[in-house]
C-alpha cells in the first residue's frame, strides 16, 4: 500500500513538473507552486491533520463562503479554514444552461487534470460541471471554475491570496495520494430555518435532495459517496447493481446505524422546520397589518386635507391656498373673518352661519370622514392555518430498497 502511494506521489510530481516545463513562460512566477505558509501548516497540525491529508471543500452560495476541511487520523474531517467568496454569478438555484450566469450547485469532484495553473484568473480549478446529475436534466455549460481575480461569469471567484492557498491545499492532497477532492456546493447552510425560508421556491425539491447529502456529512463528518439514479443524488449506498443517472435506482442499502442517525436528525429538524414556518407566517401577517394601517392613515390624511380645503382652510401654505382655496379676482379683496362677523344685536342670516360651498363639497367629505374610524385597525394576527392539502414538510430521509 505504501509502495503504491509512493508511486502515485512520484507520478503526480512528475506530471506537475512536466506541465511546468511546458508552460514555464506563461506561469512566470510559478504561483501554482507556492508553498503552504507556516501559519496554515500550524493550523493543519492544530486540527490533528497533515498537509498531505485528503481535502474536502464545501461552498455556501448565499453566505458567500468556502470551507476547507482536512482529514484526521481517524478518517473524519475537521474544519481547517473558512474563506470569503469575493463574487459569484446569479442567485441561489442550480445552473441550468450555458449563458444563464448561474454558479453551479451540487456534488463535484476535482482531479489533478482539473487544476489550472495557467488560468486567466490567477489560479483556478474546474468544478466539472455538468456532472452526471446535471446531464440527466440536459443542463449545459462549461469552464465553471473556482478561481481568483474576484470576477465571476458563472463561477465562484476568490481574491488571489485565498485561491493560492486553496490551490496549494489541493496540490498537497494530490501529493499525498488523494485521487480527487470533493467540492459540494450548496445554495445556503441547510438548516431547518433556511429550508423553511425557501420552502416556496421552485428549487425546493432539488434543495431537499442536496440536504440529504449535507446531512450525511453532518452526521458522519466524512464526505459521502455520491451516486446518481432516477435523476436523483444518492448517498453512501451499499450493495445493489450499477447506477444509471436516468434509469431506475438499483436495490441498495444504507448502513443501519447511519440510517438511524439520519432519521433521528430529520425528526428533530422537522419540529424546528414547522416552528420556523409558523414564525415566518406570523411575521408576514404582522407586516401585512402594518402595511394596511399605513394605507389607512394615508387615506384619512387625504380626506382630512380635502375637508379643510373645502371649508376654505389652508393646510399646506400660501401656494396650496391659491390653488385649492378660494381664489379672488384681480383687484378684489377676499372677505376676512372680521368683515363677516355680525354687528352686535344684529341677527345672523342663516346663509352666513355656514359658509356656502360649491356643490356641497363640505357635507360630502364630512359624511365620508365621519363614517371612517379605522377600517384597518391593527389587531394581533391570528395563527395562519395551512390547509392540509398544502402543508409543507421537510421530507424524511429516503429509505433505500432492501
Amino acid at each position: 500500500m505504501l509502495k503504491n502511494r509512493k508511486w502515485q506521489s512520484l507520478a503526480t510530481t512528475a506530471l506537475l513538473l512536466t506541465l511546468a516545463a511546458c508552460n514555464a513562460e506563461q506561469w512566470g512566477d510559478n504561483k501554482h507552486l507556492q508553498p503552504l505558509s507556516s501559519k496554515i501548516k500550524s493550523e493543519i497540525k492544530d486540527i490533528g491533520s497533515t498537509k498531505n491529508a485528503p481535502l474536502y471543500i464545501r461552498i455556501f452560495k448565499k453566505e458567500a463562503v468556502l470551507e476547507a476541511w482536512k482529514q484526521k487520523k481517524d478518517g473524519t474531517y475537521a474544519l481547517l479554514k473558512t474563506y470569503p467568496i469575493c463574487a459569484y454569478s446569479g442567485e441561489v438555484g442550480p445552473k441550468k444552461k450555458e449563458g444563464d450566469r448561474q454558479a453551479p450547485e451540487g456534488f463535484y469532484a476535482i482531479t489533478p487534470g482539473q487544476m489550472n495553473p495557467n488560468s486567466s484568473y490567477y489560479l483556478s480549478f474546474n468544478l466539472g460541471y455538468p456532472n452526471k446529475f446535471d446531464r440527466s436534466y440536459g443542463r449545459t455549460g462549461k469552464h465553471l471554475m473556482v478561481h481568483g481575480s474576484c470576477s465571476s461569469r458563472g463561477c465562484y471567484a476568490m481574491e488571489d491570496e485565498p485561491i493560492a492557498e486553496i490551490y496549494a491545499l489541493g496540490r498537497e492532497a494530490f501529493e499525498g495520494g488523494q485521487r480527487s477532492f470533493k467540492v459540494h456546493a450548496f445554495p445556503f447552510r441547510m438548516t431547518p430555518e433556511n429550508m423553511a425560508k425557501h420552502r416556496k421556491s421552485e428549487h425546493f425539491p432539488f434543495w431537499v435532495n442536496l440536504k440529504n447529502g449535507y446531512d450525511h456529512f453532518q452526521v458522519t463528518k466524512k464526505p459521502p459517496n455520491v451516486e446518481v439514479c432516477n435523476r436523483t443524488y444518492v448517498f453512501n449506498p451499499q450493495g445493489g447493481g450499477s447506477f444509471n443517472a436516468q434509469g431506475p435506482c438499483p436495490d441498495y442499502t444504507i448502513e443501519p446505524s447511519l440510517m438511524a442517525a439520519l432519521q433521528s436528525k430529520r425528526s428533530a429538524e422537522e419540529i424546528q422546520f414547522q416552528k420556523a414556518i409558523r414564525a415566518l407566517e406570523e411575521k408576514a401577517a404582522e407586516k401585512q397589518a402594518d402595511d394596511l394601517e399605513t394605507i389607512a392613515d394615508a387615506q384619512r390624511d387625504i380626506l382630512t386635507r380635502r375637508k379643510r380645503i373645502s371649508e376654505g382652510k389652508n393646510p399646506d401654505g400660501f401656494i396650496a391656498g391659491l390653488i385649492q382655496g378660494n381664489p379672488t379676482t384681480p383687484g378684489s379683496t377676499a372677505p376676512t373673518v372680521a368683515s363677516q362677523a355680525p354687528v352686535s344685536g344684529q341677527a345672523v342670516p342663516a346663509s352666513a352661519q355656514t359658509p356656502a360651498q360649491p356643490g356641497g363639497v363640505s357635507g360630502f367629505f364630512e359624511s365620508i370622514s365621519s363614517g371612517i374610524s379605522n377600517p384597518f385597525k391593527k389587531t394581533p394576527p391570528a395563527p395562519v392555518a395551512t390547509p392540509a392539502a398544502e402543508a409543507v414538510t421537510l421530507p424524511a430521509t429516503p429509505k433505500p430498497k432492501s
